[in-house]
């Protein structure tokens, strides 16, 4: 079986860690710790093996080369293949920033 190499862009490592510190605030740091290592292993085994198998991203049609997208969780995991590389761009999740402080009137 032909395996890919997965490569995760700048963008991907920066979703991922925004992620991790906001789960180390709120499960702590071991918790958090596996998440990532979950998240990690979940989308290298699948994408170096199968990554055209998963769909086309709602995305695509916004971009001039195809967009597909793995969800491990609640992530969505977006993704372009150029040959034997998987390049992973974003990691998305339900988290998307600090809470707007509360303003009391």
């Amino acid at each position: 079986m032909k395996r890919y190499a997965v490569i995760f862009e700048d963008s991907a490592q920066a979703d991922v860690r925004e992620s991790f510190e906001w789960g180390c605030r709120t499960w702590g740091k071991r918790e958090a710790q596996q998440w990532a290592r979950r998240l990690r292993t979940a989308v290298l085994e699948q994408l170096s093996v199968v990554p055209k198998a998963l769909p086309l991203a709602p995305e695509n049609d916004e971009f001039s080369e195809e967009i597909r997208q793995m969800t491990v969780g609640r992530y969505r995991v977006l993704f372009t293949i150029k040959g034997r590389e998987v390049h992973v761009l974003h990691v998305r999740g339900a988290y998307v920033g600090p809470r707007p402080r509360r303003i009391d009137s």
